[in-house]
């Protein structure tokens, strides 16, 4: 059977084997055959923060209202936990990046 992206020919998914059978049109994430692929899924999903879980209205409203040295310290902790990251050890490479370029 020749495949096409759009047959007209009428196929239900969720009636199909799960190989070998018609060819699937349009892949479709919102009917599944098979239970535990479902579960599956919702588990793999509960490991991230989803978006609707997170309200993020605020945050501008919030960092307005900041202080400048609050401000400041937003984009100054990174630097500072690299820096850390740096003396601990957990990024030798940067620390003899500089030694490298050296004649």
């Amino acid at each position: 059977m020749a495949y096409t992206t759009f047959s007209q020919t009428k196929n239900d998914q969720l009636k199909e084997p799960m190989f070998f059978g018609q060819p699937v049109n349009v892949a479709r994430y919102d009917q599944q055959k098979y239970d535990i692929f479902e579960k599956l899924i919702e588990k793999q999903l509960s490991f991230f923060w989803r978006p609707e879980e997170v309200d993020v209205s605020r945050d501008r409203i919030d960092y307005q209202a900041l202080p400048e040295h609050e401000k400041t310290h937003l984009y100054q902790q990174p630097e500072i936990s690299d820096v850390a990251g740096l003396h601990s050890g957990s990024q030798p490479e940067r620390g003899t990046a500089a030694a490298d370029l050296d004649p």
